[in-house]
């Protein structure tokens, strides 16, 4: 299932990324990596939607160097940081609280 979410600074719905069982797989870009937290962000409204349709991880792919990283939806509860940097509210992980994964289908 895609999980799609409003992209306030842009203006539209965009693809935040797809729930497949209880993981939801997101492809990021070089750009999209907050310098000022070291990791990646999700809309908090794409992030409570997987919430409550029972995601318990979530895998990150960077397109520009096919690593993935894996982290369970409780350290994303415990760790992460809320803040609006112009696109909306986002829910922010650290990469030191995610797993680099060398098999591409875990």
């Amino acid at each position: 299932m895609k999980i799609l979410t409003w992209d306030s600074k842009k203006g539209k719905k965009v693809l935040c990324g797809e729930l497949i069982g209880d993981t939801l797989f997101r492809d990021v870009e070089a750009k999209h990596f907050m310098q000022v937290l070291q990791g990646y962000g999700i809309q908090e409204v794409a992030f409570q939607e997987i919430l409550s349709r029972g995601a318990k991880y979530i895998i990150l792919k960077e397109t520009h160097t096919d690593k993935r990283w894996k982290a369970d939806v409780e350290t994303w509860k415990m760790h992460s940081k809320v803040a609006d940097y112009g696109h909306g509210k986002q829910r922010f992980l650290s990469l030191k609280y995610m797993h680099d994964r060398k098999n591409p289908n875990e």
